[in-house]
Parts: structure tokens; sequence; C-alpha cells
């Protein structure tokens, strides 16, 4: 784990350090530390986060499991996540399990997260580490899905993620997903009428 900058400076020039690709999809965070209070730079990256955790399920079951792209996408946005469900829904999309160590980096903001948003003492040095953490838990699942199934869920432009090739029909991915542990009463219906 990189060490933990000193000032709201270096946890930039932490962020100039990553990869092009994600400092274009968290692209807003150097303005945020900048010029406002640590707890929203936190919350933009959770956002962020979160955002590609759905990517990455998405986007592996269109590309590895070629899904109908307007079933997983229902299915995925009406899926209620924790992060054991994410963990075991990645493993059954990608067919890998999350590393130990990417787990942890990222359960360590986790415990930043929690005590900001409960109201609870957090100093500006815990949101700084949270802040690195969550650039390392980026750069590490970049790597660990682009080994996977060649995308990387922290960019700002997934277009042709997929490739060519014909895509299951609509019913067919739904029992896809079902069967990879999505369920979603409202895609259900939608899709099966």
């Amino acid at each position: 784990m990189d060490a933990i900058p000193n000032t709201w400076r270096g946890v930039v020039g932490r962020y100039n350090q990553a990869p092009e690709g994600i400092r274009d999809y968290f692209e807003s965070i150097p303005e945020l530390i900048e010029n406002y209070v640590w707890e929203v730079s936190l919350a933009f990256m959770f956002c962020r986060v979160e955002k590609a955790m759905n990517r990455m399920l998405y986007c592996g079951t269109v590309k590895l499991h070629r899904a109908n792209s307007t079933t997983a996408s229902s299915m995925v946005d009406n899926h209620h996540m924790t992060r054991n469900e994410f963990k075991k829904l990645f493993k059954n999309v990608f067919g890998i399990a999350i590393p130990k160590q990417l787990n942890d980096v990222l359960s360590e903001a986790e415990r930043v997260r929690n005590k900001v948003v409960h109201g609870k003492a957090a100093s500006d040095a815990d949101m700084r580490k949270a802040i690195v953490r969550l650039l390392e838990y980026a750069e590490g699942m970049d790597d660990l899905v682009n080994r996977k199934a060649q995308f990387k869920p922290f960019s700002p432009d997934l277009r042709g993620f997929a490739g060519g090739g014909e895509r299951l029909d609509a019913s067919t991915t739904h029992w896809l997903m079902k069967g990879l542990g999505f369920e979603s009463k409202a895609a259900a219906d939608a899709e099966l009428g």
C-alpha cells in the first residue's frame, strides 16, 4: 500500500501518478480536493467507485457471457448489492475472486467513509488515506479486469468493450443473469412480459 501524503497537494500528486484512464475517470478530484472539505472528495470518489463496480458486472456479463445488453443493464441496475454480494457476483461473472489485498485496500477506505457518513470523527489524515486507497483499488481492479476481460472499468469511455458477435436474446439473458446470481423482479417482469 502507498504511503499517505501529509497534505492535499500530496494527494493530488498521487492522483497525478495514476494511469491516464483513472485520472480521466476521477477528473474532478484535484479541484474538489483543493476547493472543498475532504468529505466532498471522499463522497465523490466512493460514488465513482460504486459506479465502476456496476460497470464491471454489466460489461463482464455482456463481454464474457454474450448477454443482451439491455437486459443485463436492467438486472445489474435493479439488483440490490452489498459489498459481499459484489464479491460473489464478481467471481461468478469473471470466474476469479478479487484478491484479498484489493479487498483489504477497499475495506480500509470504507472504514473511513463509514465514520464520515455516520457523523463520527475522522481526521484529515484518515480522509487523505481513504482517497489514496481508492486510487489504489481502482488501479488494481483495472489491472485485474483487463487481464481477464480486456477492458478497464475505471475508464471514462467503454465504447467497443464487448466487441462484435451475436448476443443472447433477452429471455435467455434473464436466465443467465439469474444463474450468475442477479435478481430483479422489475427486470424480470419487463423482459418476460
